[in-house]
């Protein structure tokens, strides 16, 4: 593949991303519009957004979406001029155009797919019902002046404009093709175009890929001047724009264009604009002209220079100021920060044992960089949980409307940052809690009347930091959960005897198990017990904690608990026998001391006490069968962790202390195994394995249960016989 064909597919790739978040926020304007059908900042917005997929498209070929953009830019137009209503069927009508238009760019090929262009003209047919007869939907239109104009967008008579087009000599190797945006002006009104040719080159220099032209226009048309500048929205960045109304100042739609010397002393008033034509056919420049013809002083020159240098200066930081990185290049970045880590490890072992004080001084600030990288690294990875908050308000709306209810869904800390990694795999937990909510959660707007409750149901979606973690919270105002009907449901199954004296929270964790579900009733939605048991096996493999709050006809809260990143955790270093091992303190407590004399007192039972609080732990020994006797071990160590609001002891030979642990995957062959989540390198060369505790404490539970029947089992047949 050719160098050029290698930049075209990077600036597609570039234009479908851009794209994506477009759709994105078009989803997210569109819902505010429901909410709120008189805001104008929405409108607007969403507007410009189509707008911006129409231009965009067209450059980079993708003329299907473009032809498309523009029946519902017309429809949005009429909007903005207050000509259309904004209807229940209006919003469900540009929510499918919207979802038309991202199926198209997540997946451009079978041009000639039926059932895809039924789809269109579908939406076409419904999108030209709407704009009034005499204003086709399929041309941009241009009413007469007797007309009169509602929006604040357009101007009540027509306004004249001089346009100056200039675009970067290298812009069409970035795809973009200026004729799409001079088309588009020639559709606003009376236009005239001038092309400048002066920059041409001899044929012997030209660049077949560069563009030399730049264009002069004068349009004739009842837009505003802000319509006129959504044209250039997608080029603006690669072109020097100017747009004058005749009469007024010149006004610049890019961010901020580097005024001529000429130019800041006309404004300044040090200089007339008559002197400027008089000069300006001289090859000097222009500054020296003036002072050599004494008409100005040489300081006032020098301040003028002063000025455009600043201002110069000011645009470049601020287009400086953030760039497009591929995750795939800060996923690259991240290892190798990994590794560094790695090696700053080895490196303070090593100082440590030669007792060097260059080396060991050395060793500490190789430390302190390394410590600032890393967090830098990782802080370049972090995204505002909110980039997924707002996909889950289409989903409440489509579901509620399906459903027949009404229901709100209210977000909070949409800023609280993650990792990008994580967030990705949080959208499937947080699915399966919504679609809960709303089909078992919220009541029909009739049984909530009925209740004393509003007649909107209400789900709130929250974030927040809390320590090293951030908690997640999915919360309804609906039925609640009867921890009753949780162990009636149990007991039917066999999860847990008859018997069995279980708190609340003890019972409300149950409806994580496999195949558990108290609806009586299976949807299209939910209800066969296997959304819970997806969300807890992936917070799991988060290395996260879940807790499940609620009673009948109460608010029913549920709290997520994840770590910031998967890629490099805090953690306690420990050892079993001759086997090292990290538990991540994100689940961690507190240590304990553990004597022979304890275990002896507790009759051999795995429980200690803890100021008063009777604490069952397990031995990793025991878990991972690692050979040795504990006989030559005086005093064993307790790590209490906290595990889904309960404590549990994991069993240690030794703490050895804190660790910074790189995550390294396990082979195909070990991932599957209960207990273990990964592994990393210590400083000195060895791996040690990564636990993944609430892997630790299924496995313990499950042991005891298993032991629990045995017993059963033997006290049933000792009475037989």
């Amino acid at each position: 593949m050719s160098p050029k064909m290698d930049d075209a597919g990077r600036h597609i790739e570039t234009f479908r991303n851009e794209a994506e978040e477009l759709l994105a926020d078009i989803e997210i304007a569109v819902l505010d519009i429901e909410q709120r059908p008189e805001d104008r900042k929405s409108i607007d917005r969403l507007f410009r957004s189509m707008h911006t997929i129409k231009g965009s498209g067209a450059m980079f070929g993708f003329n299907e979406i473009a032809e498309f953009t523009h029946h519902v830019e017309t429809v949005l137009d009429k909007v903005r001029d207050g000509v259309i209503p904004v209807t229940g069927n209006l919003i469900n009508l540009i929510l499918a155009c919207r979802d038309w238009i991202k199926s198209k760019i997540s997946f451009p090929e079978n041009p000639d797919d039926e059932e895809n262009k039924d789809i269109k003209n579908q939406l076409i047919a419904a999108l030209k019902d709407l704009v009034p007869n005499d204003a086709p939907a399929e041309e941009p239109v241009r009413e007469s002046s007797s007309e009169k104009k509602k929006g604040h967008t357009e101007t009540k008579a027509e306004t004249t404009y001089w346009i100056r087009f200039k675009p970067n000599s290298g812009i069409m190797k970035k795809g973009m093709d200026p004729m799409p945006i001079l088309d588009e002006l020639r559709s606003m009104g009376d236009c005239y175009l001038t092309s400048i040719t002066e920059e041409v080159p001899f044929l012997k220099e030209l660049n077949p890929e560069d563009c030399y032209l730049y264009w002069d226009i004068n349009l004739t048309t009842r837009k505003s001047r802000g319509d006129v500048r959504d044209v250039f929205v997608f080029v603006e960045d690669d072109s020097h724009i100017t747009i004058k109304q005749l009469g007024e100042p010149v006004y610049d739609d890019t961010e901020e264009v580097i005024p001529r010397i000429g130019e800041i002393l006309i404004e300044r008033g040090d200089i007339t604009n008559e002197t400027i034509i008089q000069t300006i056919g001289k090859q000097q420049r222009i500054g020296e002209i003036l002072v050599n013809s004494g008409v100005i002083s040489s300081d006032k020159i020098k301040s003028a220079l002063s000025e455009q240098k600043s201002i110069e200066k000011r645009k470049f930081a601020e287009s400086s100021k953030n760039i497009r990185v591929a995750s795939e290049k800060l996923d690259t970045l991240i290892n190798l920060v990994g590794e560094l880590v790695i090696t700053q490890a080895r490196l303070t072992q090593l100082s440590e044992e030669l007792n060097e004080l260059k080396l060991t001084d050395t060793s500490e600030q190789f430390e302190r960089l390394t410590d600032r990288l890393r967090v830098c690294a990782l802080n370049m990875r972090m995204l505002p949980i909110g980039t997924i908050f707002g996909k889950f308000r289409r989903l409440v709306r489509d579901l509620s409307a399906d459903l027949g209810k009404e229901i709100e869904l209210v977000t909070e800390g949409a800023e609280t940052e993650l990792d990008k990694t994580v967030i990705e795999r949080l959208n499937d937990p947080l699915v399966h809690l919504i679609r809960n909510s709303v089909d078992h959660g919220i009541e029909t707007p009739e049984n909530r009347i009925r209740k004393g409750k509003p007649k909107k149901g209400t789900i709130l979606l929250k974030a927040a930091h809390k320590g090293a973690d951030v908690v997640v919270t999915v919360e309804d105002d609906g039925v609640g959960i009867d921890p009753q009907v949780i162990k009636r449901k149990a007991i039917e199954k066999g999860l847990i005897p008859e018997n069995a004296g279980l708190p609340d929270k003890k019972l409300l964790s149950l409806i994580f198990t496999p195949g558990f579900s108290t609806t009586e009733k299976i949807t299209d939605v939910s209800g066969r017990g296997v959304g819970m048991d997806v969300v807890k096996k992936e917070i799991d493999a988060l290395g996260g904690a879940i807790q499940i709050n609620g009673k009948a006809d109460e608010n029913l809260i549920i709290n997520l608990f994840l770590p910031l990143t998967l890629a490099i955790i805090d953690g306690l270093l420990v050892k079993v026998g001759s086997e090292n091992f990290v538990l991540p303190l994100s689940h961690l407590d507190e240590c304990v001391e553990l004597t022979k004399d304890i275990v002896k007192s507790r009759h051999e039972r795995c429980f200690i006490s803890v100021r008063g609080e009777l604490t069952p732990y397990v031995r990793l020994r025991d878990m991972f069968e690692i050979s040795g006797t504990l006989d030559a071990i005086a005093i064993e160590h307790v790590v209490i962790v906290n595990v889904d609001g309960s404590r549990i002891g994991i069993v240690v030979d030794e703490i050895i202390g804190h660790i910074q642990a790189v995550i390294k995957s396990l082979d195909k062959n070990l991932r599957n195994i209960e207990g273990i989540s990964g592994a990393t390198i210590m400083g000195d060369g060895n791996v040690a394995l990564i636990t993944d505790i609430p892997g630790i404490v299924r496995w313990a539970r499950e042991e005891e249960e298993q032991l629990s029947r045995s017993r059963r089992f033997e006290n049933t047949k000792n009475k037989r016989s």
